[in-house]
């Protein structure tokens, strides 16, 4: 289908819709329907038009499949267009966000996916940490015409797992004193990881809680190799 009217009461869930090519919607709230066409280009480029207006993207070599309509604030008059960008893995995926203020076309920003959208200027990335989704939150600054992420300090991981090999479980992720020797054999909470800008999935640190109840912080390689039972892909 490479036309459509987009009805867009509800709020969210238009990542898993069927993208579109051209529509007729109303997007900057004054009543009546924008005319909205993609035309994908080669290596990832494309021409997004709402009326007369046309904006360029370029989605890094990705195959642009179309757009969705989602509203990110149903407590405004706005109305967004997701475009689905699809890449050789599914962390290559990214899908990018527009609006339209009746003058111009605006960028909201780009995320991996969008998870979850309920309408009230929130929207939930979920991001797959080899055991373990990492979820990152955004809010729409509607002002700014931006989607800014919020900074975590931690991020919930929540799994256990089965020690195969003792390990020590570090005072904090600056300080090398240990807290707790985990038991082989043991299960073992993994509660938290902290990420650092750029790392390796697996050179992540990780809060854990022993057998015994108390709490340090380890290396993704070192909790990998000595634990068995994490939810690892494949």
């Amino acid at each position: 289908m490479s036309s459509a009217v987009l009805l867009t009461a509800a709020p969210a869930g238009a990542q898993g819709d069927e993208p579109v090519t051209s529509a007729k919607v109303d997007l900057d709230g004054d009543g009546k329907p924008d005319a909205v066409a993609l035309t994908p280009g080669a290596d990832g480029k494309f021409a997004l038009k709402v009326g007369a207006v046309t904006l360029q993207g370029n989605a890094s070599g990705n195959e642009v499949r179309g757009f969705t309509v989602v509203d990110l604030d149903t407590g405004d008059k706005w109305k967004e267009l997701l475009v689905h960008s699809i890449g050789d893995m599914d962390d290559d995926h990214r899908f990018f966000l527009y609006g339209y203020d009746g003058k111009a076309v605006r960028s909201l920003g780009d995320v991996r996916a969008l998870t979850e959208a309920k309408g009230n200027g929130i929207v939930l990335v979920d991001t797959w940490m080899g055991f373990w989704h990492r979820r990152e939150k955004y809010t729409l600054d509607r002002k700014a015409w931006k989607l800014t992420q919020v900074p975590q300090e931690l991020y919930a991981v929540g799994v256990e797992a089965t020690v195969k090999k003792s390990f020590a479980l570090a005072r904090s992720r600056t300080e090398s004193a240990v807290v707790a020797t985990t038991a082989q054999g043991s299960k073992v909470q993994v509660l938290a990881a902290g990420v650092p800008a750029k790392a390796e999935w697996n050179d992540v640190w990780y809060l854990v809680k022993s057998s015994s109840g108390l709490l340090g912080w380890v290396r993704g390689k070192a909790l990998l190799e000595s634990t068995e039972g994490l939810p690892l892909a494949g």
